[in-house]
């Protein structure tokens, strides 16, 4: 029951609690952090392109979906759990169980279906877990590993921060939130459950969307390409420019790739659903809505709305955000607070066009690390690769099958074709 679960004041205190961890003040201190990781899975997979094509004389392929995924979970690892990178490119065993279960977590089943139909018309949701079939078991078992990971995480992090020789300067998500207290163990591996679940899938099927969109237009990559590789080092780079410079340079001198990223989010909304219950008699527009009331919010269908972006809101166009006046960063969080909206968009008739990230008290408290780390491994792909799709028919976006879930990924994956791009 971690903050993306939890309803009323329980809400509110965790939130409240977590939010000094989330501010963009926090956030942009990772962005060092996050290009380190990227640049080290785009140098790894650059030496598998170059092998594949002396060898075979042909591009390499590889399925970019499952690469944003482990990706976005090595990023939320360190990022998130105060993990060293070395830990990561050791693959040691925390990592490494961490992702044979969202492997395995992620999958789906026949029974997967079963259990949703149970929840939807037949049981209520405490009762779904003791159902005796394959899945929950398997379920439980890897919940239960989870959490003893969290739990070990949780107690190694506040050993080291008793030390002396602790650096209380680090600014990973766990850090922050221990030292500004308030969550007892238990309650904190619940929310150490939801960033893993939260930062790293949403982010992962956002890049893949990306990746999708460029490879079906040349032009835009192209474009993408040199801007990232004018204003940023190579990942190769032996020296990278450190966190308060790269937080400038992405979020104040690149509006291509700020507008590539603001129009995946809008166009290709991960989180294609969720629900809300109206705890007392209201209105919308007039329209009485009684307590108990089911509200479904769509973010795919509310930012692609006519009424709101326009006659081209069924376009992916991301020189709609390049009109906009050029302003300091905003956190949206601190924005959010005070009931205004992070997406004043040129065009759009309301401060909601784009319900993404929701907003107000419910807005996604992970936005700015979810924004920071799909442009950074974004500059980091594209400034190093040319992608193509191996199914040009998937040209005709209607091809694309979705898979059902938390999140809108291609149900088959995203195959590509990969070449490497000299000069940089």
């Amino acid at each position: 029951m971690g903050i993306l679960l939890a309803e009323g004041d329980q809400h509110k205190q965790q939130r409240k609690t977590l939010l000094p961890a989330f501010a963009y003040r926090h956030i942009k201190d990772l962005y060092g952090l996050m290009w380190d990781i990227s640049s080290h899975a785009v140098t790894s997979l650059a030496e598998v392109t170059a092998t594949t094509l002396k060898a075979e004389q042909q591009p390499y392929t590889m399925d970019i979906m499952q690469w944003a995924s482990k990706a976005t979970l090595d990023i939320i690892f360190v990022g998130g759990m105060g993990q060293s990178v070395d830990s990561v490119r050791n693959q040691d065993s925390k990592y490494m169980t961490l992702r044979r279960i969202y492997k395995t977590v992620f999958s789906q089943s026949r029974e997967d279906l079963i259990l949703f139909i149970l929840r939807i018309w037949v049981l209520p949701n405490f009762l779904l877990p003791y159902v005796p079939l394959k899945r929950n078991i398997e379920l439980r078992r890897e919940s239960q590993t989870l959490r003893d990971i969290c739990r070990q995480l949780i107690r190694q992090k506040k050993r080291d921060l008793e030390s002396e020789l602790a650096d209380k300067r680090e600014k990973d998500i766990l850090t922050v939130a221990l030292n500004y207290g308030g969550f007892a163990e238990d309650e904190l591996i619940e929310q150490l459950l939801t960033f893993l679940v939260a930062g790293h899938e949403t982010t992962a099927t956002a890049l893949t969307w990306a990746i999708y969109i460029l490879s079906k237009n040349a032009e835009m990559q192209a474009k993408l390409r040199d801007e990232i590789r004018t204003h940023l080092p190579s990942p190769s780079s032996p020296s990278p420019k450190n966190s308060e410079e790269l937080a400038t340079v992405i979020d104040n001198n690149m509006p291509y790739l700020h507008a590539i990223c603001l129009e995946v989010l809008r166009y290709f909304a991960p989180v294609p659903i969720t629900f809300r219950e109206a705890a007392v008699d209201t209105s919308i527009n007039g329209a009485p809505i009684p307590a108990g009331t089911l509200l479904t919010i769509c973010p795919r269908a509310t930012n692609r709305d006519v009424s709101l972006w326009g006659e081209d809101a069924q376009v992916f166009n991301p020189d709609r955000y390049l009109s906009q006046p050029k302003k300091a960063h905003i956190d949206p969080l601190e924005e959010d607070e005070q009931g205004e909206s992070s997406n004043k968009n040129v065009g759009t008739r309301s401060n909601y066009a784009t319900l993404t990230f929701l907003h107000g008290p419910r807005s996604c408290i992970g936005q700015s690390f979810s924004k920071a780390e799909l442009a950074i491994l974004l500059a980091t792909l594209i400034g190093r690769f040319e992608f193509a799709l191996v199914d040009e028919s998937l040209k005709d976006e209607t091809k694309v099958k979705l898979r059902g879930g938390a999140t809108n990924r291609p149900a088959d994956g995203l195959h590509v074709k990969v070449a490497l791009v000299e000069g940089w």
